[in-house]
């Protein structure tokens, strides 16, 4: 049973991330780790994030949605959970898969207000209504039980979309750099990158929300875009396509900055993906494609996840924009996509996280020996 939780918790491990550009929502871990109705089982479990993370998935209609995790450094040390859980908690918050505080406190609505992303939290955030009004009628999410599992209801007498509350200018300027923690091996703010997540801002001044002091400037923030790497339907990484700054990928495109995809190719697709296959460029908050291979490039245009996609052919030179939906395919297996999306409504990474869990690993209260580990 002890496999089957681990290969659950790995499951978890992939929709996390602290890019809002890949993410769906921002998730309040703290409670929802203690929200027995859930599942009934034990006062704290870590697998809740689980059953969460799958109900966003059907609410939003995108299996495989990544989320941003907010969690107060104290549930780290919390007696109610195993000692792998806090291992694991311990190692997501050490590698930035998750945003670990001191004290949560109104991070959840500062990095709403910021990225236009939805909060799934029981709270009712009314304790920061004077800081951030705008949040009282926000269509934020709340974890119920549901048919197998969990379900995600919007607030009652919220607005059917997402507020974007006016900024000040002191933190329009904050927000519009990137920042460098003085603190060393800090995960979120060591180097500089459109996957940086916002700052705190506080008096109009940047600050780093894990060791809670300034950061230095890292210079202006450029305007760019995600995308992940699918490579026989998984997930092999992401890399950014900034404003200005065109990205090349292949096989072993020459120069710097290129993304090299030789050692992920099977022996059929390193004979067909060219040395420089395609080019990425940001044009106008648009991702542009440009073919610029020996034997072509794939487009599937796509209105929406469910939808039955057109497929166009580029040859050398041709380029076409790119919608939020569709996907680049060099070879068979071998996409481009948006990092905040899935090249097709199917997958590993889509399967319910959950789908491996033992029933009686969450149901039964744990035992004296469960909570050593």
């Amino acid at each position: 049973m002890r496999f089957e939780v681990t290969r659950v918790l790995d499951s978890i491990e992939r929709r996390l991330c602290t890019d809002p550009g890949a993410a769906r929502a921002i998730v309040d871990l703290a409670p929802i780790v203690r929200q027995v109705e859930l599942d009934g089982g034990r006062p704290a479990h870590l697998l809740r994030l689980g059953l969460v993370i799958d109900a966003l998935g059907t609410h939003l209609g995108e299996p495989g949605a990544k989320v941003y995790v907010v969690v107060d450094r104290a549930l780290i040390t919390d007696l109610e959970l195993t000692s792998n859980e806090k291992m694991v908690l311990r190692r997501w918050a050490d590698d930035g898969l998750v945003e670990a505080l001191p004290e949560v406190d109104d991070r959840l609505l500062e990095l709403s207000a910021y990225t236009g992303l939805p909060v799934v939290s029981r709270d009712d955030f009314a304790r920061f209504a004077g800081r951030h009004p705008w949040a009282a009628g926000a269509p934020f999410l709340i974890p119920v039980p549901g048919v197998g599992g969990a379900a995600l209801m919007t607030r009652p007498g919220a607005a059917p979309t997402m507020p974007r509350p006016t900024l000040d200018p002191a933190t329009q300027a904050v927000l519009g750099r990137y920042w460098r923690c003085p603190e060393p091996g800090c995960v979120l703010y060591g180097t500089p990158g459109p996957a940086q997540p916002p700052p705190r801002v506080r008096s109009g001044r940047a600050v780093c929300p894990r060791h809670g002091v300034p950061m230095h400037d890292g210079g202006p923030r450029q305007q760019a875009t995600s995308v992940t790497i699918w490579i026989r339907g998984e997930d092999r990484g992401r890399f950014p396509v900034a404003s200005g700054a065109p990205v090349v990928v292949g096989r072993s495109p020459e120069g710097p900055g290129g993304i090299r995809l030789g050692e992920l190719l099977d022996d059929e697709a390193v004979h067909w993906v060219s040395r420089s296959h395609v080019r990425l460029e940001l044009l106008d908050g648009a991702l542009v494609v440009t073919d610029t291979s020996t034997n072509g490039t794939t487009v599937h245009t796509r209105s929406g996840p469910d939808a039955v996609p057109e497929t166009i052919t580029l040859h050398r030179g041709q380029q076409r924009r790119l919608g939020d939906w569709d996907v680049v395919e060099l070879h068979e297996g071998v996409q481009l996509c948006r990092a905040d999306r899935r090249p097709d409504a199917s997958g590993a990474d889509d399967a319910p996280v959950m789908a491996e869990a033992p029933t009686m690993a969450i149901r039964l209260p744990g035992s004296a020996a469960d909570r050593r580990g």
